[in-house]
């Protein structure tokens, strides 16, 4: 089951180049999703569990950072098929030559990846308070210890 619908990646687009293909956008994000359960470790787990205890999807952060992280990736796909880094065209010649170049940031332009950060973001949601761990052992606990 996908997480992500095509709208979600076509609906915030800027520029005048969204894509128009939902079935090819659908397989990017079916290929996004299945990176990111490789990835991340028991997320989709994570994702079930927070529908089970969030009726109201809109308080569920692991589900709505999923569908960021799954369009962001797409995004990248979509902009830069070609995974260049950088481009220079240049249209004319002599003094009347007008250039245009690009570049692309990131490790791994145009590819469908996560970035740390995105990693992240999926691996910092969690349910559940705070917690305390006692470092110090049982056998220790109450005990004075001079420093001499």
């Amino acid at each position: 089951m996908s997480w992500t619908t095509p709208t979600d990646v076509t609906d915030p687009w800027i520029g005048d180049d969204v894509p128009t293909d939902t079935e090819k956008v659908q397989i990017w994000i079916d290929k996004a999703e299945r990176e990111m359960r490789r990835k991340v470790e028991g997320l989709q787990k994570r994702i079930d569990d927070e529908a089970d205890a969030e009726p109201d999807v809109e308080k569920r952060e692991l589900l709505k950072s999923a569908v960021d992280v799954a369009v962001a990736m797409v995004t990248r796909v979509f902009r830069n098929p070609s995974g260049e880094r950088s481009r220079s065209d240049s249209l004319g010649t002599g003094p009347l030559t007008e250039t245009t170049s690009v570049t692309y940031g990131g490790d791994t332009p145009g590819q469908l990846a996560l970035t740390p950060a995105e990693l992240e973001s999926l691996q910092s949601v969690q349910r559940g308070g705070a917690f305390e761990i006692n470092l110090i052992p049982s056998d220790y606990q109450g005990m004075r210890y001079s420093p001499w």
